[in-house]
């Protein structure tokens, strides 16, 4: 509630230190993480926002969630190699359906696609962008973006080649 309320510096003390601890249900300390992330980037303490993101890794395996909070982070930052190893990391992630976590579908294919191909594109791999943006497609054929895309990419000179994730 502190978090909704725009009280950062609170929530953060208080998730802190609960975390800390590492009592309760791991889905709740998983996102507990998350939401401290969240408090620190309003904070502007970006870094602190990274470490408690890689902090929700004690408590179990990555969560497709994370690791795309994760990327996005070096995304942000124009990291784009480091941004890849965390996409990379999301997409064959897979939801468990049996723990009862809140799940953000998009982050488990379509999100982790969507970014490699922007990523691979500033890089300059325009190339492996397509691959990926059609991968995307997978997930999401009748998506804005993706068809944004294949525009730009047959601009390009590439011509998208439909896979299959």
């Amino acid at each position: 509630e502190l978090y909704d309320h725009a009280r950062y510096a609170e929530a953060a003390a208080l998730l802190s230190s609960w975390l800390e601890s590492g009592t309760g249900w791991v889905e709740n300390l998983i996102g507990g993480s998350q939401i401290l992330a969240y408090c620190y980037y309003r904070l502007g303490e970006e870094r602190k926002a990274l470490l408690a993101l890689l902090g929700s890794l004690a408590f179990d395996a990555p969560r497709a969630e994370i690791c795309c909070d994760i990327g996005r982070h070096f995304f942000d930052r124009q990291q784009y190699e480091r941004a890849i190893y965390w996409y990379e990391t999301a997409r064959p992630r897979k939801p468990d359906p049996r723990s009862g976590a809140f799940v953000l579908p998009e982050c488990y294919g379509y999100l982790p696609c969507i970014q490699l191909c922007v990523c691979y594109d500033r890089l300059g791999q325009a190339d492996k962008a397509a691959e990926y943006n059609e991968q995307a497609a997978f997930w999401k054929p009748d998506d804005e973006a993706v068809e944004a895309n294949r525009l730009y990419f047959r601009s390009k000179g590439i011509n998208s080649v439909k896979t299959n994730t």
